[in-house]
């Protein structure tokens, strides 16, 4: 005689199991069916929409910083008079103070580009990875602390605007100038230690790039002269940053076009490094 299922039983096969109550849908949900053994940060799509971004944003706010100094804002005796300083901090809050819209337009937009690099360099790193992974990673993640250190320069020049709004651009310089090492370095010098590791960091990433055949030589040269721009607070951007930015978005956005056809159409990495024809 066969036994008699009690109610706490599990259900016989092919009965209606129920309704799926909001549990089991976390939980369907928190395990997923398929590994992705192929998943890295951050990924093709955001990658690709960096490296085609970053570099435009980059140059677009390089340009939007250029253009006050050659404009009509001030007056030429106090042109002269601001371009025969040593510093451009004094330049550059009498600018702000004249056409704080302008000017606060470059550093804004110099800033999202900043950000949107962040994450352009570890998608060429895990390109340049194919042949130099450690170069690539080290390379990356050195240049990263380097755009981080421009975000707190960013707060730093955000808080000069605001001084020279309440009390003038003449007293907002007087202050950055004469407590710059502080403003600048950052506590326990971290930034400024950041900023000097970006160097290396871009040549170890070139390094990395060129062995993995992602970058010929001539690409190559362009992201050095890029890397190798100014740092610290309240600087002057010339035309030649704005070149090599642009330069740098000839680089870099190709190599972003390709990762965001490889979302579409899903392609290894190693492959498609070393599909990127190199010149």
């Amino acid at each position: 005689m066969s036994p008699v299922r009690s109610a706490d039983a599990p259900a016989a096969r092919g009965a209606d199991p129920g309704p799926v109550t909001r549990f089991q849908r976390l939980q369907t949900w928190s395990t997923p069916t398929r590994r992705h053994t192929d998943a890295w940060f951050p990924g093709p799509l955001i990658g690709g929409a960096a490296l085609i971004a970053g570099p435009a944003l980059w140059c677009l706010g390089l340009l939007l910083r250029y253009l006050p100094a050659h404009s009509d804002l001030l007056a030429p005796d106090q042109w002269e008079d601001l371009r025969d300083r040593p510093f451009a901090a004094p330049m550059e809050l009498a600018m702000y103070e004249a056409g704080p819209g302008f000017v606060l337009a470059g550093f804004a937009v110099f800033m999202l580009g900043a950000l949107a690099l962040a994450f352009a360099y570890p998608a060429l790193a895990r390109l340049a990875a194919a042949a130099s992974p450690r170069l690539a990673w080290w390379g990356a993640s050195l240049v990263v602390l380097g755009l981080f250190a421009r975000l707190y320069w960013g707060g730093v020049e955000q808080a000069a605007f605001a001084m020279a709004e309440r009390d003038g651009a003449e007293a907002a310089a007087d202050f950055v100038l004469g407590a710059y090492p502080e403003l600048s370095y950052g506590p326990w010098r971290i930034v400024v230690w950041c900023s000097a590791l970006h160097y290396p960091g871009i040549v170890m990433l070139v390094l990395a790039a060129y062995r993995s055949q992602v970058l010929g030589i001539a690409r190559c040269a362009v992201l050095l002269w890029a890397g190798s721009m100014w740092v610290g607070v309240l600087k002057e951007s010339h035309l030649l940053d704005v070149l090599s930015a642009a330069a740098a978005c000839a680089v870099l956005a190709p190599l972003g076009i390709r990762l965001l056809r490889a979302e579409a159409a899903p392609v290894m990495p190693e492959r498609l490094a070393a599909g990127i024809r190199r010149w």
